[in-house]
């Protein structure tokens, strides 16, 4: 059989200058016309190299259907199709025959960076947006890259759907930050978001509003209102009172901003559902394999029957990750899953343990003491060349030196950790500076 090929390449957009490629002439059916003569049926639309764009999503695009009759000239046309949407750093295409038929394959390769897409402040609801990007926005995810075609492409449907609405509406995109730190290609007004002048709260028994409000205030006021992140700083400022009190299923809302009368900018009020109060159920641990349980249950000291403080509950993590870091386990975490039994009001918890790497002392290096000044210092460091190494302990070491007064003259003082992380050890810097001259105690000479 004769093989037919043709390979276009895009980088970057940009075609670059194509060579005429020497084409030998595939055996023509004999029912083929002389009108005819330069196209060939279509057999197959092939896709290699997506991961992140479905293969068919992709075949639709190019607009090639099986059993037309086509050439080169479609086929570049095609590519020049999956170039337009954005969604590819370089696209190639090669053809050949099947039967008496051609076969076409599209060589992609996808834009690196995409993130997830999602909405601020365009008034109309998110699922509404979505269903419509998804059906004029050719290869729309609903994911997007940074920056490109396909960006322009969603602005500009975004900005045609508004104005439909009546709701026109000019339309920026821009990579965000959302709750949890996770990236988001966010479509929101080109324009400002208005500032918060003023929160008030409503509904609460439990808390006065007028705490509610002193608490939140220094937050809140002067910050950019869209409601996503208003909610996520009650959720990180206001939330915690609450189960602080055993109240885990306080809510706010929904919220209703309304532009002020006396300063540029929106007044938010917030209606409070306090909840009912909680108590503490079953306490477990999770992960832990170089302390016990017993141990650890007698160091967190969150009883079965207690009210549902989850400041406790904050301290016992952090208490966990502490007695952990006096064995050398520098980066254990704990992290609380939590279980609500809604019928008998009490929540059950699953404290998870990540103990990671045990971390050894290595080196102690001392700068800014004389000779006698630092041999004074290494004699009161504790940690021993070869021993777990505690993450806290430098700090509180040198909190010890200035309170017991140990040094006149002393400045500032600071230290440093080099961890090499092949070998799991850890080199100490401690700085002190200013002219730090050792104190004599009685009777010395």
């Amino acid at each position: 059989m004769v093989r037919v090929l043709l390979v276009f390449a895009l980088v970057a957009v940009a075609l670059p200058a194509q060579r005429p490629a020497r084409k030998k002439t595939p055996s023509k059916p004999a029912a083929k016309t002389a009108a005819a003569s330069d196209r060939w049926p279509l057999a197959e639309v092939r896709i290699a190299g997506n991961k992140i764009f479905p293969t068919d999503a992709i075949v639709r695009e190019t607009g090639l259907k099986p059993g037309a009759l086509v050439n080169k000239q479609d086929f570049q046309h095609a590519l020049d199709r999956l170039t337009a949407t954005g969604a590819f750093q370089t696209i190639s295409f090669h053809y050949e025959p099947v039967g008496e038929k051609l076969a076409v394959t599209f060589e992609v390769q996808e834009v690196a960076d995409i993130y997830p897409v999602g909405f601020e402040r365009l008034d109309v609801p998110d699922a509404e947006l979505m269903k419509m990007l998804s059906q004029r926005v050719p290869l729309f995810g609903p994911q997007a890259p940074a920056t490109g075609e396909m960006v322009k492409r969603i602005v500009a449907a975004l900005e045609a759907y508004l104005q439909e609405k009546k709701k026109p509406t000019a339309v920026t995109g821009r990579l965000l930050a959302a709750p949890g730190g996770k990236l988001v290609m966010t479509f929101r007004p080109t324009a400002a978001a208005p500032v918060v002048t003023f929160v008030r709260f409503e509904g609460s028994r439990l808390i006065p509003p007028q705490e509610l409000q002193k608490a939140f205030y220094q937050t809140a006021v002067g910050t950019p209102y869209t409601e996503p992140r208003f909610r996520e700083l009650l959720d990180s400022n206001i939330r915690p009172l609450f189960e602080a009190l055993g109240r885990l299923e306080v809510r706010f809302g929904p919220l209703r901003a309304e532009e002020s009368k006396e300063a540029a900018g929106v007044e938010v009020t917030v209606p409070v559902q306090d909840g009912e109060e909680f108590h503490f159920g079953r306490v477990r641990f999770a992960g832990n394999t170089k302390v016990s349980s017993i141990e650890l249950s007698r160091l967190v000291k969150l009883e079965e029957g207690a009210l549902a403080n989850f400041v406790l509950v904050n301290k016992a993590t952090a208490d966990i990750e502490r007695r952990y870091g006096r064995d050398g386990y520098m980066h254990a975490k704990a992290v609380v899953e939590r279980k609500l039994d809604d019928s008998k009001k009490t929540v059950d918890l699953v404290i998870r343990i990540s103990e990671g790497d045990r971390y050894t002392m290595r080196a102690l290096t001392i700068q800014g003491l004389d000779l006698n000044g630092e041999d004074a210092v290494r004699r009161r460091w504790a940690i021993q060349r070869g021993q777990p190494f505690d993450g806290l302990y430098p700090e509180t070491f040198l909190k010890r030196i200035e309170e017991d007064g140990m040094f006149d003259n002393l400045g500032k003082t600071n230290f440093r950790l080099n961890v090499d992380e092949p070998n799991k050890a850890v080199d100490v810097v401690l700085e002190f500076k200013g002219a730090p001259v050792q104190k004599r105690r009685p009777g010395e000479p």
